[in-house]
């Protein structure tokens, strides 16, 4: 059955800013949330510098990055924290977010340390790229309420068995059965990302074709763990970040940008531009 359009919420500029964490005189590193970034590999060394770098923008205090087989420098990265799980496991380091999965590898490691996220009963993960490819391959569903899954067209399809094709023919129902299936909030990347939660579907107002680009899914996925760290709940964080992923894309064309160019450093870069944006909006509603 389709979803009528009008059913969906629009998360638009004054909800944004609402739902932006609020700043204080009184914060620290602490206090602004870590941030355990799984991600990257020695095929893959990018994906996990992106997402770390990226949450460090979104205002984590702390930025963790761990790989089984460091694939990255400190001398290189010294913004973030680099840990080696082939020492140490993700449970020893203090953290209030997890990302797993971009970059992280399709294999058993990743399938394992999903299946202790879950044994452990912690809240506040997303998944991406790799760790849905391995969801759906080893059943590893239905997921924690508060966890968020960020699928694109083709992980949305080896999640719910349906092709890319059908998917796209309705992509309001497909985000719907994926919902009701993994039982999480899932994030459906693409045009006009869509935002399911067991109550309701939202999308936002932002967002262009500039996006377009390997690595951007990395940088939206830090993002999201940087506001869960932060402490907003899961379907805040998951439209709060498609936002301001999708916001970072219109000011890259409203300064005269063509579309073809943005990388996804490019919208790291514009985090904060972004941000400050938002938060004089926030601050003017005081």
């Amino acid at each position: 059955m389709k979803i009528s359009t009008s059913s969906v919420r629009i998360l638009r500029k004054p909800g944004a800013a609402n739902l932006l964490p609020t700043i204080s005189e009184k914060d620290n590193k602490s206090s602004r949330g870590k941030s355990l970034i799984l991600a990257g590999s020695r095929e893959y060394p990018g994906a996990g510098v992106l997402a770390s770098k990226a949450a460090l923008r979104m205002g984590s205090g702390y930025v963790i990055l761990a790989q089984p087989d460091l694939a990255v420098s400190a001398w290189d990265h010294p913004d973030f924290l680099l840990k080696d799980l082939s020492r140490e496991s993700w449970q020893d380091i203090e953290h209030q977010a997890i990302l797993v999965g971009p970059g992280f590898g399709v294999n058993s490691f990743t399938a394992k340390v999903i299946r202790e996220l879950i044994k452990a009963q912690e809240t506040h993960v997303i998944l991406d790229a790799d760790a849905l490819t391995v969801c759906a391959e080893e059943k590893i569903f239905p997921l924690p309420p508060s966890w968020i899954v960020t699928p694109h067209t083709g992980e949305l399809s080896r999640l719910i068995g349906k092709s890319s094709v059908e998917i796209n023919k309705d992509r309001l129902s497909a985000v719907r059965e994926a919902q009701t299936k993994l039982g999480c909030v899932v994030l459906l990347k693409g045009h006009r990302t869509l935002v399911a939660t067991a109550n309701e579907i939202a999308t936002i107002a932002t967002g262009n074709s500039a996006l377009a680009k390997s690595g951007t899914g990395d940088v939206l996925a830090g993002i999201m763990t940087a506001l869960r760290a932060q402490n907003l709940n899961a379907p805040e964080a998951a439209l709060l970040a498609a936002y301001i992923h999708g916001a970072t894309a219109n000011l890259w064309v409203a300064r005269r940008k063509d579309p073809l160019s943005m990388m996804a450093s490019d919208v790291i870069d514009l985090i904060p531009d972004v941000l400050f944006h938002l938060r004089k909006i926030k601050n003017a509603s005081l």
